[in-house]
């Protein structure tokens, strides 16, 4: 597996850490859905395993199946489960009863697929359908307009701190994952919500990826943040890609172009990452991901050999 080029020091200090996947890296993306073909989840579980993954994230709901079925289907291989990415509209009061109860529905099929001795986060994020945040990803700094008011950030914290409590009553632990093309999107927006946030409810998924996408040092944040990472997704960005798309191109036009890149080929510094987690005694899982759009020209070797790093 490939992970770029980290130095000695960062490599010995994580090899012994938890190394997982997710199934975006296999064209299961639960937010760019349109691709050509998708892997059946027994054969992306069995790639998983034969390149050497400890766990996984629960992909797009239902694509493992039922709660039972995903659980069976992961103890056969003797995968862990890691997480299960839970977007929900906290900005939107008028959506937060219909969205908790999807959340509740959502954290009891994970509770229900963790195999013996998984103990996986629900990843919460800020939704990625609001239109002007979808437009203008990447280029928030020239549309201010499209930045949540006071108001609306103080709903979008309380609705998340409230939905960190339901999940905490349903036995497993919550963390908010700043996400491009949503209102929690550059390195302000993550302070603004860093600075409130309360760490007895839900922690930081600290994705490399998308703080470079918007703007942030992930290495620096690492260090900024340290208190409150508790998972941790590998990620790498080229972040210049995002200068040559036309106005209006957005996030998912900036998926497709390639934003996000394999790992070591971006500039969100995945070596220093590495040794900051290591420097904070980070010891949870890292969950490499390599967001792969599936075309019709892409084989199923292919696939497996970009995540094993050939």
């Amino acid at each position: 597996m490939t992970v770029g080029a980290p130095d000695r020091t960062a490599t010995r200090a994580l090899s012994a850490r938890r190394i997982a996947s997710a199934p975006c890296s296999f064209g299961v993306d639960e937010v760019v859905a349109d691709d050509a073909w998708v892997p059946g989840p027994d054969e992306m579980l069995d790639w998983m395993l034969g390149i050497g993954y400890r766990g996984t994230e629960l992909g797009a709901p239902g694509y493992l199946g039922t709660g039972r079925e995903a659980r069976v289907r992961l103890e056969r291989r003797g995968l862990a489960l890691v997480g299960a990415f839970l977007p929900q509209h906290f900005s939107r009061a008028d959506r937060a009863a219909a969205d908790r109860e999807w959340l509740r529905e959502q954290v009891t099929r994970l509770r229900d697929a963790s195999p013996e001795g998984s103990r996986p986060f629900a990843v919460l994020c800020e939704a990625i359908d609001e239109p002007d945040r979808l437009r203008w990803s990447g280029r928030i700094a020239d549309h201010p307009q499209t930045r949540l008011d006071a108001a609306r950030h103080r709903t979008l914290v309380d609705n998340l701190h409230r939905a960190a409590e339901l999940v905490a009553s349903l036995g497993l632990p919550a963390v908010i994952h700043p996400h491009a093309g949503t209102y929690i999107e550059t390195d302000h927006e993550i302070e603004r919500l860093m600075e409130v946030l309360d760490p007895s409810l839900v922690g930081l998924c600290l994705d490399t990826g998308h703080f470079r996408y918007g703007g942030a040092d992930p290495v620096r944040r690492i260090r900024d943040y340290a208190g409150a990472v508790r998972h941790v997704h590998i990620k790498d960005c080229r972040a210049s890609v995002l200068g040559t798309l036309p106005d209006g191109a957005g996030f998912v036009g900036a998926v497709k172009a390639g934003v996000f890149c394999p790992l070591g080929e971006g500039d969100s510094d995945i070596p220093g990452s590495m040794a900051a987690l290591a420097a904070i005694g980070y010891e949870g899982w890292l969950v490499v991901e390599q967001d792969t759009a599936l075309t019709l020209d892409i084989t199923r070797a292919q696939l497996v050999a970009t995540q094993r790093g050939n």
